[in-house]
């Protein structure tokens, strides 16, 4: 499979021009609220409300229907109901649209009616070159294009991201831009593709794929329309980005769920492990999990071995780390002896005395008697002998300062720096600058390792097809 047979989505995140079919007044209907949304978040293009009982709404010149707009038209998003979608999906292919989004219920997730009334629509769009997303979903996030279809009841952030997501749950693309954007994360754009009519997975992960700006990228499956396209298109994007999948549908009544909520036939579990291990995708195994990998992999460098250092002042949280390391085959060795000497040398007179110098290294009340200067100077002292540092600290993530050393020793070592904030409800802003500066961030130790373990994996994969393209 070729690289041009993957579509270029350019004017679905990056739109001059919008027209919203079903646009309504009522800024509690859909289509007043998408509306209402595009003009608060400043979309820079035209916005053409299409609604033939209405002028103007919003101060808007208002059209009877898409083919009457005198300009060209980059989206359609469609709030009309199921009944009314075919008739809008042919004037779109009239105007010669180039993206439609379909919010509208009632299709493949129904049965073989709705299934056969979906492939209608899908027909009738592509006669006219207009591709399609859903239908059955939420749209569209793109803070490049200043669109928000997803959570259009509330202002998100529209700052510029380099994460890709694309969902078949709308719940789940709500959830990454919600709890996702509120730990720090920024999106290239975020896809709630329902039943896959028409685009596809695929597609965005392949676009995805050969987009600079986009450097991680996550998706949300219950079913593929086509399983060996899926593994060519994800196969040749997994070396040059991590592809993180959730796959819903794993237990038998899971994939009887995804059958009712996106007419996806969930398929094997197992064959979806296989495929992971075959193409290098990083599993995620539910929301949480998801999010944290994400977060994970903006940490702009990998770990290269298992060795673990942690810095610490909370020893609960270091026995939960090195339980934690044991699952996720991750070892914390004692350092060298001249390094526990420095370590013990410096630190002598700035925190209490304790034996806990070889790793973990026990800095109790260190942010209280001499800042967070001590953590940073240790950690300059452990990096050149570990893969990977563990901070959990009572020390301020808000000081700039602090993270910009944590992020030159981890930029100077080409080693990856993860904190645990031992006072997390006090730390959300600074947690939020340090994700966005590739430091991630974890409320609990074990996410943290966790997630740490699955850079290692990734690694080590990339190490691997290295070997196998030298040979």
């Amino acid at each position: 499979m070729m690289d041009h047979e993957i579509p270029d989505l350019k004017y679905l995140f990056e739109p001059r021009s919008v027209a919203v079919v079903g646009a309504s007044k009522d800024e509690f209907k859909s289509g007043g609220m998408f509306i209402r949304r595009l003009l608060e978040d400043e979309f820079a293009g035209q916005i053409y409300p299409i609604n033939r009982k209405e002028t103007e709404i919003m101060g808007l010149k208002c059209y009877s229907s898409v083919s009457e707009i005198p300009g060209e038209v980059d989206l359609a998003i469609l709030t009309v109901p199921a009944q009314a979608i075919l008739e809008s999906a042919e004037d779109c292919a009239r105007k010669k649209v180039k993206f439609a989004v379909v919010h509208a219920v009632g299709f493949s997730e129904l049965g073989n009616e709705g299934r056969e009334f979906e492939g209608k629509v899908v027909r009738a769009a592509q006669a006219g070159g207009t591709r399609l997303i859903g239908p059955n979903c939420m749209g569209i996030y793109t803070s490049r294009g200043k669109i928000n279809t997803i959570v259009p009841y509330t202002a998100l952030p529209m700052e510029p991201g380099n994460v890709g997501v694309v969902g078949q749950s709308g719940w789940v693309s709500e959830m990454f831009l919600r709890h996702g954007g509120e730990r720090g994360l920024r999106f290239s754009g975020v896809i709630s593709i329902g039943n896959q009519s028409d685009l596809r997975v695929e597609d965005l992960i392949g676009y995805w794929g050969r987009d600079p700006r986009t450097t991680v990228i996550a998706a949300y499956v219950e079913g593929l329309k086509d399983a060996h396209r899926f593994i060519e298109i994800v196969g040749r994007v997994c070396p040059r980005k991590p592809v993180i999948i959730w796959k819903g549908g794993s237990s038998e009544m899971g994939a009887k769920s995804a059958t009712s909520h996106t007419g996806s036939l969930a398929g094997s579990y197992q064959v979806f492990q296989a495929m992971c291990r075959q193409t290098g995708i990083i599993p995620a195994f539910g929301m949480e999990d998801i999010i944290d990998l994400a977060i994970a992999f903006t940490s702009p460098v990998l770990p290269h071995g298992n060795n673990l250092g942690l810095l610490i002042e909370v020893g609960g949280g270091g026995v939960a780390a090195a339980d934690a390391c044991a699952r996720e085959g991750l070892e914390i060795r004692q350092f060298s002896t001249g390094v526990q000497d420095k370590l013990a040398e410096y630190l002598k007179g700035k925190v209490p005395p304790s034996n806990n110098r070889r790793n973990p290294v026990d800095l109790v009340w260190a942010p209280f008697v001499g800042g967070s200067k001590i953590f940073v100077d240790c950690m300059e002292m452990i990096m050149p002998e570990i893969d990977a540092c563990l901070v959990m600290t009572f020390a301020l993530l808000h000081e700039d300062w602090f993270r910009q050393r944590m992020t030159e020793l981890r930029d100077k070592y080409k080693k990856p720096v993860v904190v645990v904030p031992a006072n997390a409800p006090d730390q959300v802003e600074g947690s939020v600058k340090a994700v966005k500066e590739g430091l991630p961030i974890y409320i609990m130790p074990e996410n943290a390792v966790h997630c740490i373990g699955a850079m290692l994996k990734r690694a080590r994969y990339l190490e691997r097809i290295s070997i196998a393209v030298s040979r």
